[in-house]
């Protein structure tokens, strides 16, 4: 079931998140963007803490980054909604948390553990400066409960659920594109996934989401191509 895949890819995620301060580091600001996981189409924004009982709403799309915030340099990120507490009186609610990371721009990926926010989140924050993150670059997460790897215009890697991994293609002679190769693991066997060519491109980047068909169980791709 793609639920149970996600719930993999939650774990992994979630270990050692449990109790994370929310308060400013340095004074200084970051810069994040938000990108959400099971692709969906009717998304709509979530609250990021940003202080002490302060939030914001963030915008959060499944097929593109939402626009930047510049948000105070936290310890840690905090996703929910604000809703009326047993009290009357309004208390913010969590979908989930992560230890931010110590660079002044990041892309946070929201894991939805089920149909509804409220079902929780994982917070994964990924470098997104140009030189971690930059144009050329691919993001490859395995949102699946296989173990998968491939070779991308020259560099090898290997997955397992729940893991990413940001790496650059060497494109052809002609610098137009680059062979991919992906697969899957089938007990001890490497099951060829997918072999083609991606266009090459220093003016874009790419993420690559691996997952189980929530009908099917079949290992799928979901794309997306992120213009800088």
């Amino acid at each position: 079931m793609f639920a149970y895949s996600i719930r993999r890819l939650v774990l992994a995620i979630s270990l050692g998140t449990a109790t994370l301060p929310c308060h400013a580091q340095d004074g200084s600001e970051v810069t994040l963007r938000f990108l959400s996981f099971p692709k969906s189409n009717t998304l709509k924004p979530v609250e990021l803490l940003v202080g002490d009982n302060k939030t914001i709403k963030v915008e959060i799309s499944s097929n593109e980054l939402s626009p930047s915030y510049k948000v105070p340099n936290l310890a840690a990120w905090v996703v929910g909604e604000t809703a009326k507490g047993e009290d009357g009186k309004p208390a913010f609610k969590e979908f989930g948390k992560a230890k931010s990371l110590a660079v002044p721009n990041q892309l946070i990926l929201l894991v939805r553990k089920g149909e509804n926010y409220t079902d929780g989140m994982a917070v994964v924050p990924i470098p997104n400066d140009i030189a971690s993150f930059g144009g050329g670059k691919f993001l490859f997460v395995n949102a699946s409960k296989l173990d998968v790897a491939g070779e991308v215009g020259g560099v090898k890697f290997a997955l397992k659920p729940g893991q990413n991994i940001i790496v650059k293609p060497k494109a052809d002679s002609d610098g137009r594109a680059f062979f991919a190769a992906l697969y899957y693991r089938n007990g001890e066997e490497a099951k060829p996934f997918l072999s083609t060519k991606w266009p090459a491109s220093d003016d874009a980047r790419g993420l690559i989401f691996f997952y189980n068909d929530p009908e099917t169980e079949q290992l799928r791709l979901h794309t997306i191509q992120d213009f800088l």
